[in-house]
């Protein structure tokens, strides 16, 4: 990895420093976007790709910030590398530690865009949120259950795609919205296209 990275903005030169984050060494570029505030406090060598994660994005108030914010995303993506940051969500609010894992944009060959490019936010846990869970034992399937699902999976109308299902407790939210925003008594019952049929 090159030592320092040089972005443009409004009209200055910042410099980033990459480098192994250690509990030794820290360097901190601020980057205040309004009320959210970002500190980049090291850069890591992403080893493996994030299960599960939540995006998140933001507005960029200041001129420049956009260019800033897609430099950064283009030398993460070209470097490998994700960005451990300081994240105040809001003033008077305690900072969380999180991870900013790029994403690059993916289309399709239409050339449809399937995902945005940007930062998934990942929060890390601190030392006290973290439980050892012991499993007593394993529960594997029977052979018989192994071969009910089969038939079950068989017997499906259609090609199972995750992204046909809308996510129930997300589409009651919105409905909530709605309803609050259109003065209605009571807002509308979201259908739980997961739920059984019985």
């Amino acid at each position: 990895l090159s030592p320092e990275l040089s972005l443009l903005w409004s009209g200055e030169t910042l410099k980033l420093s990459f480098f192994r984050a250690s509990p030794s060494k820290s360097c901190s570029l601020p980057l205040d976007y309004g009320k959210h505030l970002k500190e980049i406090t090291g850069i890591e060598t992403v080893i493996s790709k994030a299960q599960s994660c939540q995006s998140d994005q933001y507005s960029l108030y200041f001129a420049g910030s956009t260019t800033l914010f897609n430099a950064l995303l283009m030398k993460c993506l070209e470097r490998e590398v994700m960005a451990l940051c300081r994240y105040t969500i809001r003033r008077n609010t305690p900072p969380r530690f999180v991870a900013l894992v790029p994403q690059e944009e993916e289309v399709d060959e239409q050339k449809v865009q399937i995902a945005p490019p940007g930062f998934h936010i990942i929060f890390l846990p601190y030392a006290d949120d973290k439980r050892n869970v012991d499993f007593t034992e394993k529960v594997p399937a029977s052979r018989e259950q192994v071969d009910k699902m089969k038939e079950i999976i068989q017997k499906l109308r259609f090609k199972y795609r995750p992204d046909s299902f809308e996510n129930p407790v997300l589409q009651q939210h919105f409905r909530n919205l709605e309803a609050l925003a259109l003065d209605m008594m009571e807002p509308e019952q979201a259908e739980d296209l997961t739920s059984e049929n019985y």
